[in-house]
């Protein structure tokens, strides 16, 4: 299923600063040391570019490596344990950003369902390669169900990587005979390290970031690993029994081709996964919805989406 909205242009000033961050990007590909010094710098950036809703409370979580609580405005306040929770897994290739970049985000997610949302930290690379993250990720559904929380009230919500850890954190509760999440949200999600069928699909070319520059950022990540391991290329995973997935993403998507993918083999297995194209939109353009047009009701609907699967 495929939604629509009005579709928003490109400018000459957005072509600019894409080219402009794919040649810094290009730069600390090459000097992966550099994406470790420029963490704080980007964090604080995209922190400021993606405010919360206003009257969010954002509370620090005691996870073991951090995390954030994010109640929007109208949301309840649950007794420990018991009510709804989105867990919300932040993306950027695996090399940056954290629960702070993500609360705008997040409180977006909170308010359109009317649940809790918990931002969660998990190690980067190049310090902590592959499965640092999904270690992390895993680690922080399992502290939630440690302390009571009800899987089929847990929803995970996830963008570029942060979607990769969803699909990876549900794979493995499967794998490791945990009960699931009730829902998974997906936005922009990284499927294949490798960016194979999006780098063969010829909509890419218009794309400020090709994909493969952005292969190679995923590398530091993948390290020795090989790509076509199921947990790095999801497409090669048993993709059965997942829980219903909403997944979003603009018509400027750089991994549409690889989300499109995925949403056919998810239903090839049997499952549910209602796809959503926005037109007009780029990546990334949940971090800074700027009205209906411009990603807000992308946010609306999969906050509905969420609020519904727990109902």
């Amino acid at each position: 299923m495929t939604r629509s909205v009005p579709v928003v242009g490109r400018s000459a000033s957005r072509r600019a600063s894409g080219a402009g961050f794919s040649a810094l990007l290009g730069f600390a590909v090459a000097n992966p040391s550099l994406l470790v010094r420029l963490r704080p710098s980007l964090d604080a950036a995209i922190t400021r570019m993606s405010p919360v809703v206003p009257g969010t409370e954002v509370v620090p979580a005691r996870l073991p490596l951090g995390g954030e609580w994010v109640r929007g405005p109208g949301v309840g306040v649950p007794v420990r344990g018991e009510g709804p929770v989105i867990l919300v897994l932040h993306g950027s290739g695996y090399v940056a950003c954290s629960a702070r970049t993500h609360r705008g985000f997040a409180s977006h997610l909170s308010t359109h369902s009317g649940i809790l949302a918990l931002t969660v930290n998990y190690r980067l690379a190049p310090e902590s390669p592959f499965p640092a993250a999904e270690d992390d990720s895993f680690a922080a559904y399992r502290w939630l169900l440690d302390r009571g929380y009800d899987p089929a009230k847990v929803v995970i919500a996830g963008d570029s990587a942060g979607g990769h850890l969803a699909v990876a954190v549900a794979l493995r509760a499967k794998r490791e005979g945990l009960p699931g999440p009730a829902a998974l949200s997906l936005f922009g999600p990284l499927i294949d390290c490798a960016f194979r069928a999006s780098s063969a699909d010829p909509r890419s070319r218009k794309q400020p970031l090709h994909p493969k520059l952005a292969a190679r950022a995923l590398a530091i990540y993948v390290g020795g690993h090989d790509v076509d391991d199921p947990r790095l290329c999801l497409l090669n995973a048993d993709l059965s029994e997942l829980p219903p997935i909403d997944l979003h993403y603009g018509s400027r998507e750089l991994m549409r081709a690889d989300a499109e993918a995925f949403a056919a083999k998810v239903i090839a297995a049997g499952g549910q996964c209602d796809t959503r194209m926005w037109p007009g939109l780029m990546h990334g353009y949940w971090l800074r919805p700027l009205d209906e047009r411009r990603g807000l009701t992308s946010l609306m609907t999969a906050g509905q989406f969420l609020g519904d699967a727990v109902a």
